[in-house]
């Protein structure tokens, strides 16, 4: 018992001293998406980097304002991101995300005669591709743009909303 004591106190000061090497790696992102804020949605993102290569991330758009008539009442898309740069999670990136929406879509009548207006929540999985700028400081710019499409709706072939775009400029900082 005494053995298998010193053993594991042994292996877990390898491994704190192999953790202290000064070096502070950083994991956390929220960002802005500024070129929806300007055209009247609020578009927020948090990315958890889980290694130099690869990220996932969680994002949340709700338009506030009617500058331009979107009939999206919300997205939420996860997604997970693998980096191609020679930094900590940087540079040129691909995306596969999932998007879960809701917008105001017209269906065909359930008389067969014109079209309603309804909510509709759907999911869609797609791909998109970016650029990721990092400062020393820790302040994030990103550029990117993908589309997906909408997998579970049976109207899917007649309505406005059968695809969904990607697209962002964020501003975030990462700690």
């Amino acid at each position: 018992m005494k053995k298998l004591c010193i053993l594991l106190v042994c292996l877990g000061s390898i491994n704190l001293f192999a953790q202290s090497n000064g070096s502070r790696t950083e994991f956390h992102e929220p960002k802005l998406n500024l070129a929806y804020l300007i055209l009247g949605n609020f578009d927020v993102s948090y990315e958890h980097l889980i290694s130099q290569e690869s990220g996932v991330g969680v994002n949340l758009m709700i338009p506030f304002d009617d500058y331009i008539k979107w009939n999206i009442n919300y997205n939420l898309t996860g997604y997970y991101r693998f980096y191609f740069g020679d930094g900590y999670a940087d540079g040129f990136f691909g995306e596969a995300f999932t998007n879960l929406n809701n917008v105001r879509d017209s269906l065909p009548a359930e008389n067969g005669e014109g079209t309603n207006r309804e909510n509709v929540t759907d999911l869609a999985l797609g791909l998109s591709g970016g650029y990721k700028l990092v400062s020393s400081g820790g302040v994030v710019l990103e550029a990117f743009i993908g589309g997906g499409r909408n997998l579970f709706n049976e109207f899917n072939s007649s309505r406005n909303f059968d695809f969904v775009l990607r697209a962002g400029l964020n501003v975030g900082y990462r700690f």
